[in-house]
């Protein structure tokens, strides 16, 4: 009963989650749970197919997306922040639909924010849910969709660069500079006019770094310039380390299984 009370409750209609709780903890397990069964279940998956998966997702997210915007209409959270469809992770469901239905530069873009900002992006919303988990109940759908959101990222992700095997390089770089600044200087833009916090590029909302805090109180216009440049390297360039290392371990494992062969 408790979960179809919550699902579509307004805000403050009953205490939120919060961070570093036990319902965070119990959606956590959850979602580990999930990304797990996912990748064992993906172990031989082929390109076509994750090509396949790819389009399925796209629809997927847009529909739990448009049910999210629909959600805030109903309950009159209509401020650009409440349901505008502007966050770093938001760009997980358009670099969805440019992979999936995208053709020549626009698969690209799509390649290159799927393998390096969703890993990130998605990881650290798991970890430091501090947007819908600070605002909402446990079973509420607007948890349960960015949990489900956020897991799906890092899963797409780890497939784009276990399978589909994306490089990281200076020109994927620039693909990923392409969607990540088209959907940055929107969210400034509209930030700036409707004095909206799309992409928490305005203040930090409940990010529970006090550093981050701090800046915004002294220098607002410093805080938005450093965490559009956080957005702007450190996902892309993070992943790619992770990746380059995992690689050459993987090929020295190899090597070696060849030369034990070949002794």
């Amino acid at each position: 009963m408790i979960f179809f009370q919550q699902f579509w409750a307004p805000r403050n209609a009953y205490d939120p989650v919060g961070m570093f709780t036990q319902g965070h903890m119990f959606l956590l397990l959850i979602c580990l749970g999930i990304l797990g069964i996912l990748l064992y279940a993906s172990r031989k998956i082929t390109k076509s197919n994750i090509e396949k998966v790819t389009k399925i997702l796209a629809i997927v997210m847009v529909t739990l997306e448009g049910i999210k915007i629909c959600y805030s209409f109903y309950w009159g959270y209509t401020w650009l922040s409440a349901w505008f469809p502007i966050a770093y992770c938001s760009i997980f469901m358009y670099a969805l639909l440019l992979r999936g239905y995208g053709k020549g530069k626009f698969r690209a873009i799509g390649d290159a924010f799927l393998a390096g900002g969703c890993i990130i992006g998605g990881t650290a919303f798991l970890l430091f849910p501090s947007t819908s988990l600070m605002m909402y109940p446990v079973f509420h759908y607007q948890c349960l969709y960015s949990m489900f959101f956020h897991t799906l990222m890092i899963y797409m992700g780890i497939m784009y660069i276990w399978k589909m095997d994306i490089k990281f390089n200076k020109e994927g770089y620039k693909e990923y500079c392409k969607i990540y600044l088209f959907f940055g200087v929107i969210a400034v833009v509209l930030n700036t006019i409707f004095d909206s916090n799309l992409m928490l590029l305005k203040k930090p909302f409940k990010i529970p770094v006090l550093f981050v805090h701090k800046l915004f109180m002294d220098a607002p216009w410093v805080y938005t310039i450093f965490v559009f440049l956080v957005y702007l390297f450190a996902p892309y360039w993070i992943t790619a380390y992770f990746a380059k290392i995992i690689k050459k371990r993987r090929n020295k494992k190899v090597l070696n299984t060849l030369d034990e062969i070949t002794a």
